[in-house]
């Protein structure tokens, strides 16, 4: 069964969606589909420290919560999972000494999406394994002010041009370049790599 969240968010059925933005939106989401949530089971799986979870509304909905401390006890995690809904919130210092499981991760979650049930991974930030798990997302959201995403782009390529960091002359990015096609998805993921999303 698709979820509908509150602006404009569908979650489908049977597929990975991706949120990079601020906590609120997941917490939003949450309370708002408790009366669905409530007919099937729901596995929220998040590391030591959980930005979302203290926000949810536990006496409207029941849900069961696991912990991965490393990327191979989140693969675990996966495997294990009987739930409908897997909501994943992502934590970057997970990957950091060990990006090889990352394709590994990211194989079990499509296959759990094709074969038992929804999957939505949060992040507020964009990382390595976010931008990999974009390419295998059937739906993604992202929030983020896009002129600083398009000068943080603009800004690596003038990096890259000019030879070793000295320093970097700052551009200024109009509005209307926001919506322009040729920014290129490239130029997006360029842009938005250290990109960090801040609450509103």
């Amino acid at each position: 069964m698709d979820l509908e969240w509150p602006g404009d968010i569908c979650i489908p059925e049977r597929t990975i969606t991706v949120i990079i933005g601020p906590s609120r939106i997941l917490e939003e989401g949450l309370n708002s589909s408790s009366g669905t949530m409530r007919r099937y089971p729901f596995l929220y799986v998040c590391s030591n420290y959980s930005g979302v979870l203290p926000n949810l509304h536990r006496t409207t909905f029941e849900f069961s919560v696991r912990r991965g401390f490393t990327s191979d006890q989140i693969a675990t995690i996966i495997n294990e999972c009987d739930a409908t809904y897997l909501i994943i919130e992502h934590d970057p210092s997970l990957y950091e000494a060990d990006t090889k499981l990352i394709p590994s991760v990211i194989n079990r979650l499509k296959t759990f999406a094709r074969n038992e049930g929804t999957v939505v991974v949060y992040s507020r930030y964009l990382d390595r394994f976010m931008r990999s798990l974009l390419r295998a997302s059937g739906r993604a959201y992202l929030y983020a002010d896009w002129a600083n995403v398009i000068r943080n782009s603009q800004l690596k390529k003038q990096q890259r041009r000019d030879g070793p960091p000295r320093r970097i002359v700052s551009r200024q990015v109009r509005l209307d370049q926001v919506n322009r096609p040729e920014v290129s998805q490239r130029d997006l993921e360029s842009g938005l790599a250290d990109l960090v999303v801040t609450e509103d």
